[in-house]
C-alpha cells in the first residue's frame, strides 16, 4: 500500500478535529481492574465525607495519609475545625477529639464504633479508594460495560463507584447494614 503525501496531508484536519475528541471520551474513563501488585501503599488524600447512619448523620473534611506501615487520618467539620484524629499502625489505633483523652485500640471499625458512633473500614478503603479490593480477603468485583470497576463487594461492605477523575475514583460510595458513607476525592497525591 502506497501513501499519497497530499491525500495524508488533505486529511490532517480531519484527524486533527477527531484527535481532542477522542482523548475527552477516555478522561472520564475508569480504570479496568489491575493486578493487587498495582496498588499504592503510600498516598495523601483530601476530600469531603458524608456519613448517614440510622437517623444520625455528619459530615465534612477528610485529610488522610497512608504509609506502607499505618495510616493517619483527620475528621474535620465543614468549616475546617478538627472532629477526630484517627492513627493507625502495627501497634494498634489511636483516636484522639478535642479536649479528650485519646483512645486506643487493636482494631480502627471497633474503636470508630465505639467512639464516633459508626464504623470507619479503613483498613478496606485504603485498597478501595483506588478501585481495589483488600487482596487478603475475598471479595466480588463488579466491571461496566467498559471493563472498568464499578463495584466491589467485601466484608460485608459494598462499594460504588459513582463517578472517576483521570483514572482514580473521586465519588464513592460505602454502604453496610444502614451505614452509607460518601467520599468525594478532591485531591490525591502519591508519597
Amino acid at each position: 500500500m502506497r501513501f499519497s503525501l497530499p491525500r495524508v496531508f488533505a486529511r490532517l484536519p480531519h484527524l486533527v478535529a477527531v484527535f481532542p475528541l477522542a482523548l475527552a471520551g477516555c478522561a472520564g474513563m475508569p480504570p479496568t481492574a489491575p493486578p493487587a501488585s498495582e496498588v499504592l501503599q503510600a498516598f495523601t488524600l483530601q476530600g469531603r465525607v458524608s456519613v448517614q447512619y440510622g437517623e444520625e448523620s455528619l459530615s465534612g473534611q477528610l485529610d488522610w495519609r497512608a504509609q506502607a506501615d499505618g495510616d493517619e487520618v483527620l475528621l474535620s467539620s465543614p468549616l475546617g475545625q478538627g472532629m477526630a484524629a484517627i492513627s493507625r499502625n502495627k501497634a494498634g489505633v489511636r483516636l484522639v477529639r478535642p479536649g479528650e483523652p485519646a483512645v486506643v485500640a487493636e482494631n480502627v471499625e471497633m474503636l470508630t464504633r465505639s467512639e464516633l458512633g459508626f464504623r470507619l473500614p479503613l483498613s478496606g478503603l485504603r485498597y478501595w479508594v483506588q478501585a481495589r479490593p483488600d487482596p487478603a480477603r475475598p471479595s466480588k468485583i463488579r466491571l461496566d460495560t467498559a471493563g472498568g470497576v464499578e463495584q466491589i463487594a467485601q466484608d460485608g461492605w459494598r462499594i460504588d463507584y459513582l463517578q472517576y477523575q483521570e483514572s482514580r475514583p473521586r465519588k464513592i460510595q460505602v454502604s453496610r447494614e444502614g451505614l452509607e458513607i460518601r467520599l468525594v476525592v478532591d485531591q490525591w497525591q502519591t508519597n
